[in-house]
């Protein structure tokens, strides 16, 4: 008899270390603080609206575990089946901001995800509020 163990994790070295960028000014629409999952993850989530009524998904003293083909998708819940992808998680660590597509409603999509696309792992999420 033979037991095979097969494991699966999210741990390849692919996003950068950390990101200080500028945060775009404007209207705070939604807030939500970062949840672990299966790896550690913390900071705060915003929606912001620009005077020019573009929206922003904004990332504030943002952390989390490196790994591959990690992406940011705005979800109806933690399952990740109806999602609307933001793109590659820019960092594991900083602050840092998406431009939000305007088919993207944040009110319904309200669960941020931090997602593992190649092993299918939730690594932490936010609901804004």
């Amino acid at each position: 008899m033979f037991l095979v163990f097969i494991s699966a994790s999210c741990k390849k070295e692919n996003t950068p270390a950390a990101a200080d960028n500028p945060l775009p000014a404007g209207t705070v629409l939604a807030t939500g603080s970062f949840v672990s999952n299966t790896h550690p993850s913390s900071g705060t989530v915003k929606i912001v609206e620009g005077a020019d009524g573009k929206k922003s998904l904004s990332f504030e003293n943002f952390s989390t575990d490196n790994g591959p083909d990690l992406r940011i998708w705005l979800a109806t819940s933690t399952s990740a089946t109806n999602y609307k992808e933001a793109g590659l998680l820019k960092a594991v660590s900083g602050n840092f901001s998406y431009d939000l597509n305007t088919d993207v409603d944040y009110t319904t999509h309200n669960h941020v995800l931090i997602w593992c696309k190649d092993f299918s792992v939730l690594f932490g999420h936010a609901v804004l509020q």
